[in-house]
């Protein structure tokens, strides 16, 4: 039985931002961002769990809650929780090699992939980005196209802006503190 919950939060940006979460067998399997500009239902959530889904608490749900709510706060910078990351073992590395990126830093597809070894497969990477389950835990939102660009993301670019720009903010006020 999957089991989920959401946290609600704002963004250094004074606007809201909702994160709605999954777990089962104790891991945490999905993850949904949006905002008032890039609205998700729960319905559309759930949806993808084909009925196999309750609202419910559990000390990993909870624990993802507070951890969220801080990152929203500014207060955390990374995540320390049980994941479950479901793909081929092409993506597991390409989203494992994104947890390794700093709050706050950001990666190019192509630097990516020559992390993990395939220097010519930023497409790839690109594409096992836009299948990333954990959203904001699984920070796909730092990886960037050449030049700069934004690239994709599943929540929006609008998102994606959102949450770089975030991150940017915090790290401006620490350093300033």
């Amino acid at each position: 039985m999957v089991i989920w919950t959401w946290v609600e939060g704002a963004l250094s940006d004074g606007r809201p931002m909702w994160l709605y979460i999954a777990e089962e067998s104790g891991n945490i399997v999905q993850s949904s961002v949006c905002d008032d500009q890039h609205p998700r239902t729960e319905d559309e959530f759930i949806s993808q769990f084909g009925g196999r889904v309750l609202r419910a608490e559990s000390d990993v749900l909870s624990r993802a809650a507070a951890q969220v709510a801080e990152y929203f706060a500014g207060v955390r910078l990374d995540f320390d929780l049980p994941f479950y990351l479901a793909g081929t073992p092409f993506q597991r590395s390409v989203w494992n090699q994104l947890l390794q990126i700093p709050f706050g830093v950001t990666r190019t597809y192509g630097e990516l992939a020559e992390t993990i070894g395939h220097p010519t497969a930023f497409r790839a990477v690109g594409n096992a980005n836009g299948r990333n389950n954990l959203p904001v835990f699984v920070p796909c939102h730092r990886v960037l196209a050449s030049g700069g660009k934004l690239g994709g993301f599943t929540g929006g670019i609008g998102l994606k802006k959102r949450l770089l720009a975030h991150e940017a903010a915090v790290l401006a006020a620490r350093r300033a503190a």
